[in-house]
């Protein structure tokens, strides 16, 4: 068979339809591109944060104005709860290709507004209004787009292979992070303090709407899965709330897994660079080129987790994850100083960690839920302990340093993390659920 025959080769759907190969993969492509988008947008956000903060919040403190723009970055995952709820209910009522095609409209919408928006200079209060707005905007669409992402590829899934696919949604997540990483280097190389300040950071948000709208184009081509084609023949008669409180045990898995993967996320991944440049003196080239290396790394880890927890299971690895920052978060935080190599380290470290429950934590939200309210099952868990935890991370880590007590967040940060080995060693193994079997979500019978 040639190389053009098999990418031809086609699959037949559950309302009887045949899609190619090559239609499959250009699904998983245009979902994860998403993905990519929204962590984009939500890192450079975290990155230029010290170059616009001036200019929507003036203030002789430049901290004080650092800590204005991480307080709406925060409040931008207040709105992620309602968004996960709502993206997520649409996604089980009227399909997970609708649903995505709208949050990635709103995300494109949300950074064009903010690359155009005017400074308080000019406007004055009515800038860090429209900054909020732009952000809020976004916390809804990103509050749908993560879990109903996740639902999607893990229904396309193999059965022996959900760990793998799903664990490409975070391969995506990090694609995001280090093509902004790469554009904060950029920036920083061309471009000096004062033109990044004035006007330079609003290329990341310009770039990150022209990306949304491709990202657009390419989810009119989704094609829906068979799972929920086949849940739509035997329409769920409860309510989204009635729904939820009947799989109460799925809901607290996706939380308790999702409170220590998001702010040992946002904590290493997202802010430590930041926080090396602010807190600790290294130079911003020095703080980007590590973070690079170090998300290259966690991008390979991730898949191979994955590929790892389809053969041997999925909760050995979040109890290592959940161990291993117990046991190493002093440890880590103390690595991070004015070098390249500390913060290096200490990231790499982290983020391998991190791997093995970002490995297996997309096909276990999923396995724990009947395909009639999977999307909203986990949507709205995940989005709630994504604001609750990883939104308000960076500010609280930040305002904690100012105030000398820095080592209170470290502690906050690993008690989360044991809130996730709770969950994984409270829950069965879930590798040999079937996804279309209607009490895929009772926990309590497997």
């Amino acid at each position: 068979m040639t190389v053009s025959e098999a990418a031809m080769r086609s699959v037949q759907s559950a309302d009887g339809t045949t899609i190619s190969s090559s239609r499959k993969l250009g699904d998983l492509v245009a979902v994860n591109f998403g993905n990519t988008l929204e962590w984009f947008d939500w890192t450079i956000y975290t990155i230029f944060a010290p170059y616009f903060a001036l200019q929507f919040f003036p203030s002789a403190d430049k901290t004080a104005a650092l800590l204005s723009a991480l307080a709406i970055f925060a409040a931008g995952f207040l709105t992620r709860p309602l968004g996960g709820f709502i993206f997520g209910v649409y996604a089980d009522r009227v399909g997970r290709k609708t649903s995505l095609t709208l949050a990635i409209f709103v995300t494109a919408g949300g950074s064009l507004a903010i690359a155009c928006a005017p400074t308080f200079a000019s406007v004055g209060i009515l800038a860090s209004v429209i900054l909020l707005v732009a952000r809020l905007a976004q916390g809804i669409a990103h509050g749908g787009e993560m879990g109903t992402s996740i639902t999607y590829l893990v229904e396309r899934a193999p059965r022996h292979r959900r760990a793998l696919y799903g664990s490409t949604s975070w391969v995506s997540v990090v694609l995001g992070t280090i093509i902004a990483t790469l554009v904060g280097l950029l920036l920083s190389s061309v471009l000096d303090r004062a033109q990044l300040e004035s006007w330079g950071w609003r290329i990341p948000f310009a770039l990150g709407a022209l990306l949304g709208f491709y990202g657009l184009y390419l989810r009119r081509k989704l094609t829906e899965t068979a799972s929920f084609e086949n849940s739509r023949r035997h329409p769920n008669e409860r309510s989204a709330i009635a729904s939820l409180l009947h799989n109460w045990r799925g809901v607290a898995v996706v939380f308790g897994l999702s409170a220590g993967g998001s702010i040992i996320f946002y904590t290493w991944l997202i802010f430590s660079p930041t926080f090396a440049q602010v807190s600790r003196g290294l130079d911003a080239k020095s703080a980007f080129s590590a973070s690079l290396i170090a998300q290259c790394i966690f991008l390979i880890a991730i898949p191979a987790v994955g590929w790892l927890a389809d053969r041997y299971g999925r909760r050995i690895f979040i109890v290592f994850f959940g161990i291993g920052f117990l046991a190493l978060t002093l440890h880590l935080d103390g690595l991070i100083d004015n070098t390249f190599a500390g913060l290096l380290t200490s990231m790499t470290i982290a983020l391998m960690l991190l791997a093995c429950l970002f490995g297996v934590n997309t096909a276990v939200w999923a396995e724990v839920f009947p395909t009639s309210v999977r999307a909203t099952g986990v949507s709205g868990p995940l989005s709630l302990a994504t604001a609750i935890f990883g939104g308000t991370a960076p500010y609280v880590n930040t305002a904690l340093a100012q105030q000398g007590y820095h080592r209170w967040f470290l502690y906050y940060l690993m008690a989360v993390a044991a809130i996730t080995l709770i969950t994984a060693i409270a829950i069965p193994e879930t590798r040999h659920l079937d996804l279309d079997r209607p009490d895929t979500g009772r926990l309590a019978n497997n």
